[in-house]
């Protein structure tokens, strides 16, 4: 095998932990938080492949204590096409296209315990929705932009809002092989949506002693990350990860939030084929 082969393999196994580390870090604590929508493992016309990752943050969202938690992720290519996992979120690209990818997506929102918050119980939630986002294209996989954004709509009764999601991500060589990884996102909630997760009614406040609040919709977060990945053979490679979340507007001044800054960090393993 040439040499020029072997450097395109490990980059392309790069890029594809690189995309799993940003997911893991995004969605690894926020699963718990109840609140992530996925980043797109973003890697097109790259070998399948299947990963784990470790990691924490918040236990709910506005929680200021963390909690672990374990993670899959994978991703099955059909030429541009691919069907793609990151924990709890789920996207599929439709789109035979270089640059363009948009398609149908899910997320499980798990719920929060009364045991965790001291406010009522939030079930778990199944948001279903789409995606589009724009990648541009380069002989280095690893120097790329993603532009995304997407909208996902409760079908389960348990917060009956939507979520919708923005995003815009740089790759960077790193090394010989490694990547550098920066990005920023923003959510906006519709007022369904934030009156569960970020409401105190009157019953909680009750319970809590805590005044009641009714949020509308409106801006929830803003989230910056940076991750680095390095290859550790053609087939095989490792990423991490920190994730900082700022929750703003009503999710900010929620009586039932107890801290603004939400932090996330993750490690994770991939193997390509």
């Amino acid at each position: 095998m040439s040499i020029s082969h072997n450097r395109r393999e490990a980059c392309a196994t790069c890029s594809v932990i690189g995309s799993l580390a940003l997911a893991l870090v995004a969605t690894l604590g926020l699963t718990k938080a109840a609140h992530a929508e996925g980043n797109g493992i973003d890697v097109p016309g790259f070998p399948q492949f299947f990963a784990l990752g470790i990691g924490a943050g918040p236990r709910y969202a506005g929680a200021d204590d963390n909690t672990w938690a374990i993670a899959p992720a994978g991703r099955l290519n059909f030429g541009e096409r691919y069907v793609s996992l990151e924990a709890n979120y789920l996207s599929i690209n439709l789109l035979d296209h270089p640059n363009w990818r948009i398609g149908p997506a899910g997320i499980l929102r798990f719920g929060r315990s009364d045991a965790e918050s001291g406010l009522s119980d939030i079930s778990m939630s199944l948001d279903l929705g789409g995606f589009v986002a724009f990648e541009t294209s380069a002989d280095d996989p690893r120097s790329r932009w993603r532009l995304a954004g997407g909208i996902l709509q409760d079908v389960t009764g348990v917060h009956d809002g939507h979520v919708a999601d923005v995003s815009i991500r740089r790759w960077l060589p790193a090394g010989r092989y490694g990547a550098l990884g920066l990005g920023l996102a923003a959510s906006w909630g519709s007022g369904q949506y934030m009156d569960t997760y970020f409401g105190v009614d009157a019953t909680d406040a009750a319970l809590t002693g805590i005044g009641e609040f009714l949020p509308g919709s409106g801006w929830r977060d803003i989230r910056a990350s940076i991750y680095f990945v390095q290859p550790v053979s053609t087939e095989w490679a490792v990423g991490a990860g920190v994730l900082y979340s700022r929750l703003i507007d009503d999710a900010a001044n929620s009586p039932a939030t107890e801290s603004e800054g939400q932090l996330f960090f993750g490690i994770g393993v991939a193997r390509a084929w």
